[in-house]
């Protein structure tokens, strides 16, 4: 039991760190990372931040921080590939654990104050879904975050 929360923490705090990273783990400027990562018919890992009071998606971060960043593809292929990696090895350990896989993990990290929220989802989001894509259940929580913050 122990071994699995510590796997899965461990796991969780590589997620957010693979999203900070993207940003050089500014945080002078960078208010919140949200990460949200999908387990369904594949993986799908996806990042937004809170910049200066600004939502902004990861190839945005440039127009709003004074810090500028390596947002070239090739960066951004390298943190969703991380990503998808540590999903894939989360879905792993819940299956050896004999647990069942939760489908929607929806982070989010304040470096300023070191507060982390973490919420998980059981219910498939849109595998056997006609119209809903994974990008859609980010943009769903992107806008949702948006309005909050209003």
């Amino acid at each position: 039991m122990a071994h699995f929360d510590n796997e899965f923490q461990k796991y969780l705090a590589e997620l957010v760190e693979t999203g900070f990273e993207f940003v050089n783990n500014n945080s002078e400027e960078v208010d919140t990372v949200y990460i949200i990562g999908l387990i369904e018919s594949g993986y799908f890992y996806k990042v937004f931040y809170e910049i200066n009071g600004y939502l902004v998606k990861s190839h945005k971060v440039n127009e709003v921080s004074d810090m500028q960043y390596d947002i070239s593809n090739e960066k951004a292929f390298e943190m969703l590939n991380t990503g998808n990696q540590l999903l894939k090895n989360i879905e792993e350990l819940f299956k050896n654990g004999g647990r069942e896989v939760p489908v929607m993990l929806k982070l989010s990290y304040h470096p300023k104050t070191d507060k982390f929220n973490s919420d998980f989802s059981y219910h498939k989001t849109f595998t056997g879904h006609t119209t809903q894509t994974a990008q859609e259940v980010y943009e769903e929580w992107f806008t949702q975050i948006d309005e909050q913050n209003g």
